[in-house]
């Protein structure tokens, strides 16, 4: 199968061959291939979905007995071939015994055989799948959670995140999909473990160009496999309103910058004298913020109260904090901003009365 990623062209400007000139992506070029990324990435996602959803079986697979191929009328051999003709046929032989049978309406035994054989075989095998794909979400649940213990762990953490009902209805529903699903451990917590090790399946990465895949039908656009489980519990958490999908890369960027324009210096009355970021002398002035509406969820319960805000500073900041200059989608160089300078990987406490 051809990779579909492979009709998007390239960002980069055509070099001649043999140069050693480092290749840099064009304006127009990398704005181009980002846009249609981003209309590929929607239509695969929409593409894959609808061919899941066309191969899900039409009733419930969790009826409490089989079901079985029903014979129809028109291909049942013993039927005679006089009611299988048009009646204007019978009735022109009728009326001339002695004339030649059209060739149409001559008994072919051999063809309503076929014909059975043929309804009888696509409804055996639809039958066969149904019961091979029940028994298969059977032995997967139960390989899973294999005693009372399990099955009460697993519900609790359905329940208390919100996607019950969401698999509830993919498994009488879905059930090619709920099996796929529960087959990846979308149904059950995450092991404690996973949390700092370096091998956790949800750290693979997901990239559509080179081939790594993720596990919903519309995985294309997510980082790795965490995000997108991520994504999927939020868009079916029950009493969630509206689909919660990842922003792709032009509509990232766009809030990124709006935020950064949007940043103001922080107001006089959050500063303090005793301020750990001012004894330490990390920066002259408080960075810029974006700042969000207060609420209010009570009165302090003294006038004296004090409120601490823990800053966490990261070691990926010890460096003369720069800003980006963007052009579209695309940087084209750096400024020096107001951002401090970070001295450690810390927690800093500000005091503020």
């Amino acid at each position: 199968m051809k990779n579909p990623y492979s009709r998007v062209p390239s960002p980069f400007a055509i070099t001649t061959p043999g140069s050693y000139s480092t290749a840099k992506p064009t304006l127009f070029g990398y704005n181009q291939y980002i846009q249609k990324i981003v209309r590929l990435n929607a239509t695969l996602n929409a593409e894959a979905q609808a061919a899941i959803d066309e191969i899900e079986p039409t009733s419930t697979i969790w009826d409490t007995e089989d079901p079985e191929p029903s014979l129809p009328n028109e291909a049942d051999p013993t039927s005679s071939s006089d009611t299988q003709q048009p009646a204007e046929q019978r009735l022109t032989h009728q009326n001339n015994p002695s004339g030649p049978l059209p060739e149409s309406s001559k008994p072919s035994a051999f063809g309503s055989l076929k014909r059975m054989l043929s309804k009888k075989t696509t409804e055996a095998k639809a039958v066969i799948h149904t019961k091979g794909l029940r028994k298969a979400i059977l032995d997967e649940e139960q390989g899973r959670w294999p005693n009372q213990e399990w099955r009460q762990l697993v519900a609790t953490y359905q329940e208390t995140v919100g996607i019950s009902p969401k698999i509830a209805d993919l498994r009488t529903r879905h059930p090619i999909q709920y099996f796929h699903l529960l087959r990846a451990g979308y149904f059950e917590p995450l092991p404690l473990a996973w949390a700092k090790s370096t091998s956790n399946p949800l750290r693979l990465s997901i990239d559509a160009m080179g081939g790594w895949r993720g596990v919903t039908p519309g995985w294309r656009g997510y980082k790795d496999l965490a995000e997108e489980r991520l994504y999927w519990v939020m868009n079916n958490t029950d009493g969630i309103v509206g689909s919660k999908t990842k922003p792709d890369v032009i509509s990232a960027m766009s809030m990124a910058r709006s935020r950064m324009e949007s940043a103001i210096e922080t107001p006089t009355e959050y500063s303090s004298r005793d301020d750990i970021c001012k004894v330490q002398s990390i920066s002259e002035t408080y960075s810029k913020q974006v700042m969000s509406p207060f609420r209010y969820f009570g009165e302090p319960a003294v006038p004296l109260d004090e409120t601490m805000i823990l800053l966490e500073v990261s070691k990926s900041m010890n460096f003369a904090p720069l800003r980006p200059n963007y052009e579209e989608h695309i940087i084209t160089g750096y400024f020096t901003s107001k951002q401090p300078k970070s001295k450690g990987d810390y927690i800093l406490p500000a005091h503020l009365h």
